[in-house]
């Protein structure tokens, strides 16, 4: 009988991170090792407590998640899939709570951007960031804490026990988050995905004539986004992601781009998922693509 493969994931049960691991190992037995950040995430990998780890990169309402490419870098983790998914940020507390008597919301600070518009219709009641979403379900169950709701899944509700006081708060019902699952071994396989760490400074001519080649190669350029550096004394880099029609134009545009960036970074290659929502309607995409362009230097 094959043994259980270990996935860290960034919260606990109920949690989407849990969700999206379900569903990225659809056909294997998993148990999952729960992470308070993202940091523990990728040292978790790293030290081969787990076999795998699953981590959101990228909301549709949120934008991309930047720290977590450099922490796959700084971790030598590499991505071996996506995966979107659609959220269902509820808004939660205990029985017997009625929306009136909600003092303050606490949530994950990525669910609290999601759902600000929600938030901000109600001017008098006051947020507090937390590690996780299922987790706040949980301290306010456990704690019987009253006068706050947690931002978190259906899922969350259900297991601990409380009142949903609002479904489907977030600024936009169609609101997904990309998921990818890392691992310690590097990618080699040809696939139709890539993403990639370019140094920084880039050479603006030599940027420009290898978008030029990936644009002749039925390729898409779905994120090109500046990392700002954790290290003063370090050059941040730039993120960029590709996608092609085939697993040679990946092939063939890693090679254009070895002629002008050599010291470039795969962090992964891997089957694209498709994307649940045009590029032009996932925040921080296709607008920051336009802007990092006009930008390079």
């Amino acid at each position: 009988m094959n043994r259980a493969l270990k996935i860290a994931i960034q919260g606990g049960p109920a949690s989407f991170h849990e969700t999206a691991a379900k569903q990225l190992f659809p056909a294997s037995s998993i148990s999952t090792l729960s992470c308070a950040s993202f940091p523990e995430l990728c040292e978790a990998l790293e030290s081969g407590l787990v076999d795998f780890a699953v981590m959101a990169v990228q909301n549709s309402l949120a934008g991309p998640l930047l720290p977590n490419y450099g922490l796959m870098n700084q971790h030598g983790l590499s991505i071996t899939a996506e995966r979107w998914l659609l959220l269902d940020q509820t808004l939660m507390a205990l029985p017997g709570q009625k929306l009136e008597d909600i003092q303050e919301i606490w949530s994950h600070p990525i669910a609290l951007l999601q759902c600000c518009d929600y938030i901000e219709s109600h001017p008098g009641v006051k947020t507090r960031e937390t590690a996780d979403t299922a987790d706040t379900a949980r301290l306010l169950k456990e704690g019987q804490i009253k006068g706050v709701a947690a931002i978190a899944s259906r899922k969350a509700a259900e297991l601990y026990g409380l009142e949903v006081l609002h479904d489907n708060v977030a600024n936009a019902e169609e609101n997904y988050t990309r998921f990818v699952v890392l691992s310690r071994e590097k990618t080699t396989k040809a696939a139709n995905k890539a993403t990639l760490l370019l140094p920084y400074p880039v050479v603006r001519f030599s940027l420009e004539n290898v978008l030029e080649k990936l644009d002749q190669e039925l390729l898409e350029l779905t994120m090109l986004q500046p990392l700002p550096s954790s290290n003063p004394g370090q050059p941040a880099q730039w993120v960029l992601e590709l996608e092609g029609e085939q697993a040679a134009c990946i092939t063939q545009a890693l090679a254009a781009l070895r002629t002008v960036a050599p010291k470039h970074t795969v962090l992964g290659l891997y089957p694209k998922a498709e994307a649940p929502l045009p590029q032009d309607r996932l925040a921080g995409c296709l607008s920051s693509i336009l802007t990092a362009k006009s930008e390079l230097v």
